[in-house]
């Protein structure tokens, strides 16, 4: 009997082996961005992949902990370094940005960084590693951002494999989704860069329609643009053509986010929005943190301006009308800040106050374990995608400080969920001003109950997130792309799409047929009075 069992077990064993080996594809994720807000969903989706027992191959700068045997990792962390690089170009990340304008600047350094990149001997021993082993990649996930680059190397690697474009900001791939079919309409949808909401003026959404169109064609064609010029020079005149027609030859659009974020809007077959990506168990506190959030009698204020953003680098004005808010905090409130400098905060210095009894700076911190913990009341961000996610998932009201990119979209969503308050950079140069943004989430109920109802909501997405983006990687690498999902709108235009053409016409033909009635009348009233004028003579 014993003999038995262990046999069953055995062969059970072997089967599900037989059976991932059968269905593993070979998936390669190349995204470079370096930025962990932009890196934290890419490894979520790397780790779900390698998990599920897929050979998964990366070329990015933030390497999964944890993963063996079937994750191949490609070190390009040293694309950090490039972030120092953008200040020289006149993109200052320490700054807020006032203009949408103001990023075509970084889009010119962020090209020069993936044209260096494709140059380095790291990707070139890639390219020998697949040359020499013989990969072929069944499908090939490529951040969306980098599109020209993504799918030039697809093409490269593996002839006519499928390209899945990977989201990891705001609602919606705001670059890539015309190209495939899901036209935008801009006057619900504001564009990624924007500070408005699902609901906008007349004045807004057309300024919403210029700019966004305006910013993203000119990130197509700087990309687009580099791209052709690397390849050119690096395989001949015809290695360009690896570049042509690259935004409509994605298969499928993936967004790591989904309406609850950003605005419910009609979306087609081939754009999938799956969720967060990067939400997981919270980790264990160290020991300090725990201590200090345990401590607390009332409450705790987090404090984090992101990845990019510095505290360190606020105006002298600006930290001391924080601090000094901090200080006048009600007994029992405590505050935890991501602070990046070894120094600390200078309060005595910048406000005369020598009192930080209140206040726990760490350079690094656990920001999800932090949020899911009970004392923490209030999350002052920088509205990045990646924390208001997590802020929702975990129940925390915030004070949102956009200072770029999505953050301003993000920060209206929330003031527009009654969730947040915004509180614009500029702003901190005013005591009163911060004063009441922080005192009005911290002490109204309806911020804390609002987003209480809102995190309910999240968890039922974010529970099959993961689950949901492999399933869709699956399919498209196990029936070679998604072309059943393609609608014809991606071969359209505004004007066909909105049936313009049909509006005109039926405009053109009721004008026709009112000119004519209009004759017909004319004709008829003459025709009466002559006949009348006869009569009477």
């Amino acid at each position: 009997m014993y003999e038995m069992k262990m046999a069953c077990i055995f062969t059970i064993f072997i089967l599900a082996n037989i059976s991932t080996t059968i269905f593993a594809h070979k998936i390669l994720i190349f995204h470079p961005t370096p930025a962990y807000s932009h890196q934290q969903p890419a490894m979520g989706l790397t780790e779900a992949l390698v998990k599920k027992g897929h050979d998964v191959f990366v070329l990015g700068p933030n390497k999964v902990p944890g993963l063996e045997g079937n994750y191949t990792y490609f070190d390009f962390s040293w694309l950090y370094e490039f972030n120092a690089n953008f200040t020289t170009e006149g993109v200052n990340l320490q700054q807020e940005f006032s203009s949408q304008f103001m990023w075509i600047p970084f889009f010119r350094v962020y090209a020069d960084m993936m044209r260096q990149m494709f140059e380095s001997d790291t990707f070139k021993h890639f390219l020998r590693r697949v040359e020499d082993e013989k990969i072929s990649f069944d499908v090939v996930t490529v951040e969306s951002y980098v599109i020209p680059y993504g799918v030039a190397l697809a093409r490269l690697l593996t002839r006519n494999k499928p390209v899945i474009s990977l989201l990891t900001m705001t609602g919606g791939d705001f670059y890539n989704e015309d190209a495939i079919g899901n036209i935008k309409h801009l006057s619900y949808s504001p564009s990624m860069l924007s500070p408005y909401t699902g609901q906008m003026s007349v004045w807004e959404r057309l300024e919403n329609w210029v700019t966004h169109h305006y910013v993203s064609s000119r990130l197509q064609n700087i990309l687009e643009s580099s791209a052709r010029a690397h390849f050119r020079d690096t395989y001949g005149p015809d290695g360009e053509a690896l570049v042509d027609g690259c935004w409509e030859n994605i298969s499928l659009a993936m967004i790591s986010s989904n309406a609850l974020y950003y605005y419910p809007r009609p979306i087609t077959p081939n754009v999938i929005e799956v969720g967060p990506l990067h939400i997981k168990t919270p980790e264990k506190l160290p020991k300090i943190l725990q201590d200090w959030l345990d401590g607390a009698g009332r409450g705790v204020i987090y404090f984090s301006l992101g990845s990019n953003m510095r505290s360190e680098k606020l105006p002298r004005e600006a930290l001391a009308n924080i601090l000094r808010v901090f200080g006048e905090l009600p007994d029992g409130y405590r505050v935890l800040w991501k602070w990046e400098s070894d120094s600390e905060v200078p309060s005595d210095r910048v406000t005369g106050l020598s009192n930080k009894r209140n206040i726990l700076t760490q350079r690094w911190i656990p920001q999800q374990s932090v949020l899911a913990h009970p004392m923490v009341k209030l999350f002052i961000t920088q509205g990045g995608c990646q924390s208001f996610q997590e802020t929702v998932h975990y129940g925390v009201p915030t004070v949102g400080v956009p200072w770029f990119a999505d953050q301003e979209v993000n920060v209206a969503k929330m003031v527009d969920a009654e969730v947040g308050f915004r509180l614009r950079p500029s702003e901190l140069n005013s005591y009163e001003k911060v004063k009441t943004a922080i005192n009005a989430v911290l002490f109204d109920k309806k911020y804390d109950e609002n987003m209480k109802k809102m995190s309910s909501i999240s968890h039922d997405f974010t529970s099959r997130a993961k689950d949901q983006a492999v399933f869709w990687v699956e399919h498209v690498a196990k029936h070679g792309g998604a072309d059943h999902l393609r609608p014809h709108t991606a071969n359209t235009s505004y004007f066909t799409y909105f049936c313009l053409d049909i509006i005109s016409i039926i405009l053109i033909i009721t004008t026709i047929i009112f000119y004519i009635l209009c004759k017909i009348l004319t004709y008829s009233n003459m025709f009466s009075s002559s006949s009348k004028k006869i009569k009477s003579s």
